[in-house]
C-alpha cells in the first residue's frame, strides 16, 4: 500500500489537504492554549507596571540664540533612531565648553575659548515609559544611559545621548 493513493487520499482514507488544515487549526489552538494559560511568556507578562519617567539628556551644540531651548516647552525627540513623538522640556541648563590643560603641572578645566558660541547643554525631558525587567520602555523603545537621541523644535536638530534616566517619585505604580 502506497502513502497516497490515484485520488490524493493519505493512507487511502483521509485527503491530504484536509489533513493538512487539520493540522494546522490544532496548532494553532494550542498556541492560543499555551498564551492564555500564561504557559508561554509573552510580552505582555513581561511587564511590571508603568510610570512617569525624567530623561535627561547631553549634547553640544554651537548656537548664537541664548533661549533655544526651553523649560516648558515641547520637542520631538527621536530614540535610536526611532521617532518617539512630542516630550516636554522640563529643565534646560548649558555651560561653556570646556578643556583640560596643565596649569603648573595639574590637570585644570578651564573655557574653550577657541570656540565662540559652543555650550554643553543638559536638558531633562518628561516621559510615559512602561516598566519591564529589561528596563523602561517608551512607545516600545528602550530608554537606557547611553542610548543616542535627536532632539528636534522649530529652529533647533540636535544629536545627543542619554545619561540619566530616573522614574518619577509621585507617578510609579500609575497605570
Amino acid at each position: 500500500m502506497s502513502l497516497l493513493d490515484t485520488n490524493g487520499r493519505l493512507f487511502g482514507k483521509f485527503n491530504v489537504l484536509d489533513a493538512g488544515l487539520v493540522l494546522l487549526l490544532a496548532i494553532g489552538g494550542l498556541g492560543v492554549f499555551l498564551v492564555q494559560s500564561n504557559l508561554h511568556a509573552t510580552s505582555q507578562a513581561m511587564v511590571e507596571g508603568e510610570t512617569d519617567i525624567d530623561i535627561r539628556v547631553m549634547f553640544t551644540l554651537r548656537s548664537e540664540d541664548a533661549q533655544l531651548l526651553k523649560a516648558g516647552e515641547k520637542t520631538n525627540i527621536t530614540i535610536r533612531n526611532q521617532p518617539r513623538g512630542e516630550v516636554k522640556i522640563l529643565d534646560v541648563q548649558k555651560a561653556p565648553v570646556q578643556v583640560m590643560l596643565a596649569v603648573n603641572g595639574k590637570p585644570t578645566a578651564v573655557t574653550d575659548t577657541t570656540e565662540k558660541n559652543v555650550n554643553s547643554y543638559w536638558v531633562t525631558l518628561r516621559d510615559h515609559a512602561t516598566i519591564t525587567k529589561e528596563g523602561y520602555v517608551a512607545e516600545g523603545v528602550k530608554v537606557k544611559v547611553g542610548v543616542p537621541v535627536d532632539l528636534e523644535g522649530f529652529k533647533y536638530f540636535v544629536h545627543g545621548g542619554i545619561v540619566d534616566v530616573r522614574p518619577v517619585a509621585d507617578a510609579v505604580g500609575k497605570a
